[in-house]
């Protein structure tokens, strides 16, 4: 069994001595700096990136936004016209659990589990393309 003598914690002064010492220095290789300036210099001569066409993509974003407040305008409706909810309560007032819960239980509601159902799929295909595209 031996006897291992523990070492005495080194004081502030002395750690600032062991780091301060230039003999331990790493110093870079002969040439390191120009050849880092001369990358710098070519990549500011390079041309421009090339700008995103948001004149082509604005068409687009402006049908997907309708798109959407349709499909939403459209729901809204269909959940206030749909028989299996009271004429008293308002839709707006239930919270989303539990209109879910009567467009499950209801049979008139398989039809609204279908469309959320495929609504679902291609917004999972999405989130999980965006998170693998930019995860970096």
């Amino acid at each position: 069994m031996s006897s291992h003598l523990p070492t005495p914690p080194l004081t502030d002064a002395q750690l600032d001595a062991a780091l301060a010492s230039p003999a331990d220095g790493l110093l870079p290789s002969s040439g390191f700096a120009d050849a880092v300036m001369q990358a710098v210099h070519a990549q500011a001569a390079g041309p421009a990136p090339i700008p995103f066409p948001w004149k082509r993509a604005l068409p687009g974003c402006i049908a997907i936004v309708g798109a959407l407040l349709l499909v939403a305008i459209v729901f809204g409706g269909w959940l206030r016209r749909a028989s299996f909810l009271p004429a008293h309560s308002a839709a707006s007032s239930l919270p989303l659990p539990l209109s879910l819960e009567l467009l499950l239980h209801n049979p008139a509601g398989s039809d609204a589990l279908w469309v959320l159902f495929s609504l679902a799929i291609p917004a999972g295909c999405l989130l999980l393309m965006r998170r693998l595209l930019f995860s970096r």
